[in-house]
């Protein structure tokens, strides 16, 4: 029996059982907690490489099951538990993220001021960190961030009238390995409301929770890898497009209730809740006031095993 087998067999029966449970309300799996873990894979394919040689020893597939098990075990362990109420296994760097009462003076600001640019892109990069965009600015963006200094840049040009932002953390050549860029990593991000906005956002693993209730939002575009991923959209304009493509991830967005939303799924194993919505024929989900409501919102999600949620407010 091929090792490798079993470990897959039990990653599939794992995820699916969490993702069914956590739907159902019978548990509260919080994927935001687990995604700083993601080197565990390199155990997983190293056991199966160790152990593919010995695939016609009984107790191989024994090991291998053992170890996968121990491995999961972890996973649903720190997955059951709020990031703020983490004990254990959890590097304190002198600052909780999750603490209301953290001293924000001495985070690193990044901003570019607002010149009265009528659109406006924000790309966004950056991978083992968590993006709060909540608040409004008299600048064209601000940024603060709680992470070694000198981590992220933030580049502006001008194209064909229009402000093109680059937020990106940089790498880390140069400064050295620290505990803070696995742990303590948190970003809060300000836009200015007048600009209509096109936002990328592109993360192996991290957190993006975006209230975007205030500002005119064209597009929306988010890419992620083992991520956890939250807008609340606004009725700012007459369209707005959202497009999400994930790897292992929580998506969850929420819609004005006027406005009408249609949405876009394609994912075989990737759980859906789209309560309020009206599966159409060809496949997709509609609101019933799509067609006349004055603001839509269209929705494209494409995953692997994620959780979709989309939900009106």
């Amino acid at each position: 029996m091929k090792t490798e087998k079993i470990i897959w067999g039990l990653i599939f029966i794992f995820v699916g059982t969490v993702f069914m449970l956590d739907n159902f309300n019978v548990i509260n799996f919080y994927w935001g907690s687990i995604w700083r873990f993601w080197p565990i894979i390199f155990i997983l394919i190293g056991t199966n490489m160790l152990l593919s040689r010995f695939a016609n020893n009984t107790t191989a597939p024994i090991f291998a099951a053992s170890i996968t098990v121990l491995v999961l075990t972890f996973i649903a362990y720190q997955g059951s538990i709020p990031q703020k109420d983490r004990g254990w296994f959890h590097y304190n760097s002198g600052h909780d993220r999750n603490d209301e009462n953290v001293n924000w003076s001495n985070a690193s600001v990044f901003s570019e001021p607002y010149t009265g640019s009528k659109s406006a892109t924000l790309n966004i990069q950056g991978s083992a960190t968590s993006y709060e965009l909540m608040d409004t600015t008299s600048m064209l963006f601000q940024a603060d961030v709680k992470e070694a200094t000198g981590g992220y840049s933030l580049e502006k040009t001008i194209l064909d009238s229009v402000d093109v932002l680059n937020f990106r953390k940089r790498d880390k050549n140069g400064r050295g390995f620290k505990m803070d860029d696995m742990e303590s990593n948190e970003t809060r991000l300000r836009l200015n409301a007048n600009p209509v906005w096109d936002i990328t956002v592109e993360m192996g693993a991290g957190e993006t929770n975006f209230n975007l209730e205030n500002f005119k939002v064209r597009q929306l575009r988010f890419e992620g890898g083992a991520a956890s991923f939250e807008a609340k959209i606004g009725s700012k304009l007459p369209l707005s497009d959202v497009t999400v493509e994930t790897g292992v991830a929580s998506v969850e967005i929420e819609v004005p209730k006027e406005s009408g939303c249609r949405i876009v799924v394609d994912s075989g194993l990737s759980s859906k809740d789209f309560n309020g919505f009206i599966k159409q024929a060809d496949g997709t989900y509609k609101t019933s006031n799509y067609n006349t409501a004055v603001n839509k919102v269209n929705i494209n999600l494409k995953g692997g095993l994620s959780s979709f949620e989309v939900k009106k407010y």
